[in-house]
């Protein structure tokens, strides 16, 4: 933005907007308690959001005119905004906006035909999407045409929504806080309006509401002044095809709801079974917690009852037995040892026997052959009776007498070997006695001894 020289006037006393009766105030957020009391009535706050609105591409700008004043009462410097002037014929971009000499002499030819009573108190411009804050060239354009103390500048984001004013402060530019929106008393349904316009307030509906916000006009404006298109108008087919589709949208949608549905309800029913369930054990808890309080109160009401003597006497009582037990359960763990050391060697001799039963039992098999034997010879020795006689008088002869002599030697033989074959037997009898007795003197001394036997014994009866 580039100006020529501006003129100003000296500060007018006057009482404050907000201190005069005549006039209606509402914050734009939370002024500062340092910051220079700025007034703006709330047509002009309204002209400036309108312009701004009217062309988010590029940086639009103007001139602020009011007073600079000094207040009757606290003798304090403020700023009242009463008019705005749009600057025309200016040059701009998406991020610049310069003022040209052209426009600056119409703003000029304006103030003085319109509003020749009213200050050039400041100057205001947009930054579309930029936020609110003051760049070199904007700060070049203030100190050299705009360093009078009271005057201020004005910077309004119409696509973020936001603004602010920036002052004078100890030789630099500085942002306000908040500042005020005036209106004339009859008007405070107007300056509310602006205010929730400002704030992003919705506005009461209704009569006393107010007019469009400047928001939605510029929207209406830019609806309007678009060029018109010619209604598309659809074929059969494709409705057709929009009516299918609707439908199995709709489908679907319904068979979600019923899926939806079943769902719910299974979960009413899991939760109400939960709640049973926690209904019950709560129940159980209670009772259970009835049944320890009153075993509690028992063995307190018995305690009450007990001297300190009698109790030390029964718990010297339940640690003896106690002790007593745990020596019973000792030695009945070492008999419990002994009984299973003595039923693995009774299981060892069970084996034995069995092994030495089938041998007999194969003894007595070979005896019964034996005797098998024993009754074919007598048999054989009855057939051969009838040859007897001959025998004999084979016998009587000289012949005979020599096998006679023979058949002797052959018996003393058969005698010998008989006797050999008994006194054989006997000795091994005698050595498996020797040998059993040996294995009954070794399991006896394998044998754990007993245990000693406590003071007060337990009989036990193994079956």
């Amino acid at each position: 933005m580039s100006f020529e020289e501006v003129r100003y006037r000296e500060p007018v006393r006057m009482l404050r907007p907000d201190r005069d009766v005549r006039f209606a105030c509402l914050s734009y957020q939370v002024p500062g308690t340092n910051d220079l009391p700025i007034f703006v009535d709330h047509r002009a706050a309204d002209a400036m959001e309108r312009h701004a609105l009217s062309d988010t591409s590029v940086e639009l700008g103007g001139i602020l005119l009011g007073k600079e004043c000094i207040d009757e009462l606290s003798n304090t410097p403020f700023v009242w905004i009463t008019q705005s002037l749009q600057a025309k014929h200016y040059a701009n971009t998406q991020a610049s906006f310069t003022y040209t000499h052209d426009s600056w002499e119409e703003i000029s030819r304006e103030r003085d035909k319109l509003f020749p009573d009213l200050d050039i108190v400041g100057w205001y411009h947009t930054h579309p999407s930029f936020g609110i804050f003051l760049s070199h060239h904007d700060l070049f354009i203030h100190e050299h045409f705009f360093a009078q103390s009271l005057q201020v500048a004005y910077v309004i984001d119409p696509i973020q929504q936001t603004r602010g004013f920036f002052q004078w402060r100890d030789r630099r530019m500085v942002q306000v806080e908040g500042f005020y929106l005036t209106a004339d008393r009859g008007d405070r349904s107007d300056l509310a309006r602006v205010a929730n316009d400002l704030e992003n307030f919705p506005s009461p509906s209704g009569p006393g509401g107010g007019g469009l916000s400047p928001r939605l006009e510029a929207e209406l404006i830019k609806m309007l002044s678009r060029p018109a298109t010619p209604a598309y108008v659809s074929s059969p087919a494709e409705r057709a095809q929009a009516a299918v589709t609707f439908g199995m949208l709709g489908m679907l949608l319904g068979m979600i709801g019923v899926v939806g549905a079943l769902w719910m309800y299974q979960l009413n029913s899991r939760m109400q079974e939960q709640a049973d369930t926690l209904k019950s054990l709560a129940g159980a808890v209670d009772r259970s917690t009835g049944g320890q309080r009153l075993a509690m109160d028992t063995l307190l009401d018995r305690a009450g009852k007990e001297t300190p003597a009698d109790f030390q006497d029964r718990y010297e009582r339940v640690g003896k037995a106690r002790d007593e037990a745990r020596q019973q359960l000792e030695a009945q763990r070492g008999i419990n040892e002994t009984l299973g050391a003595r039923g693995k060697f009774l299981e060892l001799q069970v084996a034995k026997l069995n092994d030495d039963l089938a041998a007999a039992r194969k003894k007595a098999a070979e005896n019964e052959e034996d005797a098998k034997q024993t009754q074919a010879l007598r048999e054989r020795v009855n057939l051969l009776e009838p040859d007897h006689d001959r025998l004999k008088a084979i016998a009587a002869t000289v012949e005979g007498k020599k096998a006679d002599d023979l058949y002797r030697r052959l018996g003393n033989y058969q005698l010998a070997t008989y006797v050999l074959g008994a006194a054989s037997a006997v000795l091994a009898a005698i050595l498996g006695y020797v040998y059993m007795k040996s294995i009954d003197e070794q399991a006896d001394a394998a044998t754990p001894t007993m245990p000693p036997r406590p003071a007060e014994p337990t009989t036990h009866r193994i079956t």
